[in-house]
């Protein structure tokens, strides 16, 4: 688990570095160029943070992941249905 630190005023949580070399973000362990990343409040203590790909992201209810939790809950529901109508 990372450690939240507080810097001029703001929450600093660093992301492990290799999360980081799995998408690319770095290489060999170094930073190319500085990288712009997105931090959106979900809920009560939930963010999110994302890096762009290509310059743009995408609506956060677009991206796969969410895409992929939606299904699930949409499958579960599906099973409990059919379990009552049962």
């Amino acid at each position: 688990m990372q450690k939240l630190r507080k810097d001029s005023g703001s929450g600093v949580v660093t992301i492990p570095k290799q999360y980081l070399s799995l998408d690319d973000v770095i290489e060999d362990g170094e930073f190319g160029e500085e990288v712009a990343v997105s931090v959106e409040r979900l809920d009560r203590r939930c963010y999110v943070v994302r890096i762009p790909d290509d310059g743009g992201l995408p609506d956060l209810t677009e991206t796969e992941f969410v895409e992929r939790l939606v299904g699930q809950r949409l499958l579960n529901s599906d099973l409990s249905r059919s379990s009552l109508a049962d």
